[in-house]
């Protein structure tokens, strides 16, 4: 071999042993170290609802969280439909989010697909302090998924000038006196799953039993005469009670506190056979890129002021049982491990695939809206 041919061979084998070198030591930014915790990065990406959502986290949390900390928070909005594709596409590699904000079925499916990451105290210490009836629903072979946050619970609203025996049940609804002014949404919005799962529950059945669905949906026939509307959206519902066009409707506490406080005279009960939760909560999708400062605000907004700070703002109950309440919702709101135990949950394992057939179920019952 000459000369030329010897330089060029080890010229070769150096500049492959140097990316050798480099390919080992470079390592993703979600590895953790050798001390066994997650480096430290500068930035956080948290996904969360939009409109007033967004705003009043911001102002109840994430503003002050970087100030606190020096890490910047970039937020994206959207929801679980856009989310969980991404996460189920990533499979717990690269996620394009630290942080996001969840609904109970989007929760149950990430986990179970092995998308989230687990939190403990160690490294969300406030975890500690959430109530655990709410907890142990996110909880699978002793782990948790997810940190609970905004506890909405559907119970019924009513325009107190206009409703005379005000209801405290759901089987209230079928009274006489509220013939024509009713108003249920279908299993396809969100409401309308979260009553239809609060009926069947009240007439002492579960809907994972077909006997059980089939005998609400009965119920749900007589109805008819009762109901004026079938409200698809919020926005759709406080219109119908502004109006006086519906003055019964199924909806959330914290929706039904906001309207009181705009100065509509309306009243809210907590069903007695059972209000419905519709809890938002925090989770760490598997990947992401800046794990230390994930748990870092996961921990930051389990914490009792902050949840105070957005109770403030939303008027919903919260789920650190150290949170103290402004004096007007304390009055109204009810917040306790007792409260939660008593809460109706959707079970979506067997809700999700029976959407379809419930829907146009409930369409035959009450006339398709017409």
């Amino acid at each position: 071999m000459n000369k030329r041919k010897k330089f060029t061979f080890s010229a070769l084998l150096l500049s492959l042993t140097m990316m050798v070198s480099a390919c080992g030591n470079q390592s993703s930014s979600n590895d953790v170290s050798s001390s066994g915790k997650p480096p430290k990065t500068d930035k956080v990406v948290i996904g969360v609802s939009g409109g007033d959502w967004e705003k009043n986290i911001r102002k109840a949390a994430l503003d002050k969280f970087e100030k606190d900390t020096g890490i910047d928070v970039e937020v994206v909005t959207g929801t679980d439909a856009e989310w969980f594709p991404k996460l189920k596409a990533g499979n717990g590699n690269n996620a394009p989010y630290d942080v996001l904000i969840l609904q109970p079925d989007t929760i149950q499916r990430a986990s179970d697909s092995n998308l989230l990451e687990a939190l403990d105290t160690k490294n969300v210490p406030n975890v500690g302090d959430l109530y655990p009836s709410v907890q142990k629903r996110f909880t699978k072979a002793g782990k948790v998924y997810a940190a609970g946050f905004s506890m909405g619970q559907l119970g019924i609203i009513y325009r107190k000038d206009l409703v005379k025996t005000p209801p405290t049940k759901w089987t209230d609804l079928w009274n006489p006196e509220y013939k024509g002014h009713v108003a249920v949404s279908s299993p396809t919005y969100s409401a309308g799953l979260q009553f239809f799962s609060g009926l069947v529950n009240a007439l002492g059945g579960e809907v994972s039993n077909k006997a059980d669905v089939d005998k609400a949906f009965d119920k749900l026939s007589d109805l008819k005469k009762n109901a004026v509307a079938f409200p698809d959206n919020s926005g759709t519902i406080q219109t119908l009670l502004e109006r006086g066009d519906a003055s019964v409707v199924p909806f959330w506490d914290g929706r039904a506190f906001a309207m009181q406080d705009a100065g509509l005279d309306v009243g809210f009960a907590y069903p007695e056979d059972g209000p419905v939760a519709a809890v938002a909560s925090w989770a760490i999708p598997k990947g992401s890129k800046n794990l230390a400062n994930a748990y870092k605000l996961v921990d930051y907004l389990s914490s009792p002021d902050t949840q105070k700070a957005f109770s403030d703002l939303s008027l919903y109950g919260m789920t650190n049982k150290n949170v103290q309440y402004s004096g007007s919702l304390k009055k109204r709101v009810k917040v306790s491990e007792e409260d939660y135990k008593k809460l109706t949950w959707v079970d979506y394992t067997t809700a999700t695939p029976n959407l379809a057939n419930w829907t146009d179920r409930w369409n035959q019952a009450l006339g398709g809206g017409k």
